[in-house]
C-alpha cells in the first residue's frame, strides 16, 4: 500500500482571456514526479467582469480530459464561485473550462488543497 506523507498546502492560480465566444480553458498539472500528488479541496473561479454584467460563464472542472465522464463539478456562476469537494491529482491534468462568458474578460481559477509525496 502506498504511504503518502503530507508536505503542506498547495495553492495555484492561473488566468485566461475569454475568446470571442466567451470561452477559455485553464490547465493545472502536478509539479515534480510521479511520487507527488495533490488533493484539491477547493476550486475558486472568478472573472474580472462587473458583477451585474451578463453573460456569466459556466465553469466546469475536468480531471484527465474534457468530457462528461471525467467532470469533477461545475458552477453556473463562473464569474464568482467556489467548487468544493475532493479531487486527487497525480498524472492527469485538472482542466477548468469557462464557457459562455463575456468575451474579452479575464477568467481566473485557483486550486487549493494539500500536497503529498510518496515515501
Amino acid at each position: 500500500m502506498a504511504d503518502w506523507v503530507q508536505q503542506g498546502i498547495v495553492r495555484r492560480r492561473k488566468s485566461v482571456k475569454l475568446d470571442g465566444s466567451g470561452n477559455g480553458t485553464i490547465t493545472f498539472g502536478v509539479d515534480w514526479s510521479s511520487n507527488h500528488k495533490w488533493v484539491v479541496s477547493d476550486i475558486i473561479v472568478a472573472t474580472n467582469q462587473p458583477p451585474t454584467t451578463a453573460p456569466y460563464p459556466t465553469a466546469t472542472a475536468y480531471l484527465g480530459g474534457q468530457q462528461v465522464g471525467v467532470s469533477e463539478g461545475a458552477t453556473w456562476t463562473g464569474n464568482q464561485d467556489v467548487m468544493r469537494g475532493e479531487v486527487e491529482m497525480t498524472a492527469d491534468d485538472l482542466i477548468v473550462s469557462f464557457t459562455g462568458g463575456l468575451a474579452g474578460s479575464v477568467a481566473t481559477a485557483v486550486l487549493e488543497g494539500d500536497s503529498y509525496l510518496l515515501r
